[in-house]
């Protein structure tokens, strides 16, 4: 996509709410995991502060450009096709991402554990131990707590919850490969932390889908610059580094 094409695109405001979370400077290099607007990403070790900057804010974008196009809670299918359409422009490689539903059919669900488990599937291996380690930290907070407050307001509105889980992890040839899922969730009356609540089948509805990309730096440098003029220096208030402990 051309720099004008990228200028072109119209970005969903952030509002300029005050999370109460104190903004810490990654240093990148060591596990971590991050909300980012209406998006958990998780950082296996090895991965730079550059980098990890790079990837949130590519993810940010393609965030509000999607909702710029699309409500992001009544328009589920075109907020996703464009949400795609950006990640693959500014320099993500997404392979067979399937935006058919694939329904949690469970009689019992935890949202945040049937997300991992879909987002394990894609990627063909144990569940990413960042991720769940950052469920599990976010799962002790209260529910009024800066993060998961966040969380909850980019990525939830009245009863329906739109967001993306994603594990970023080096390549064998220093590649960033990334697994990433996106969710919906229709709960029959509203909960704060939803993705926590063990709901009963009849309390939610709950569909995912979840596919392996890689992230093209070389790519996205040509249009860095202009990604992050769009997004605002505000765009650093949407992103928050979790507290983790990790065994």
């Amino acid at each position: 996509m051309s720099i004008a094409s990228i200028q072109g695109l119209t970005l969903a405001p952030l509002d300029r709410t005050d999370f109460g979370i104190e903004q810490t400077k990654s240093t990148g290099g060591g596990p971590s995991a991050v909300v980012n607007a209406g998006s958990l990403v998780g950082f296996e070790g090895g991965i730079s502060e550059d980098e990890q900057e790079d990837i949130l804010y590519s993810l940010q974008f393609a965030q509000r450009a999607a909702s710029g196009a699309a409500d992001r809670f009544t328009q589920i299918k075109g907020w996703y096709t464009k949400y795609v359409e950006v990640l693959t422009d500014v320099g993500w490689t997404l392979k067979n991402f399937d935006l058919n539903e694939q329904k949690v059919d469970q009689s019992e669900v935890e949202v945040a554990k049937a997300a991992l488990e879909i987002l394990a599937a894609a990627a063909t291996g144990p569940q990413s131990v960042v991720l769940l380690a950052a469920i599990k930290a976010l799962k002790g907070m209260a529910k009024e707590d800066g993060f998961i407050t966040l969380f909850e307001h980019y990525g939830a509105q009245g009863l329906i919850g739109n967001f993306q889980v994603s594990d970023v992890a080096r390549g064998p040839n220093h590649e960033l490969n990334i697994t990433t899922g996106a969710f919906q969730i229709k709960m029959e009356e509203r909960q704060d932390g939803f993705l926590f609540v063990k709901w009963h089948k009849k309390g939610v509805s709950v569909w995912g889908s979840a596919t392996t990309a890689s992230f093209n730096r070389q790519t996205y440098a040509e249009v860095r610059d202009t990604v992050k003029q769009m997004l605002g220096a505000y765009a650093r208030k949407a992103i928050a580094e979790v507290p983790l402990k990790l065994d």
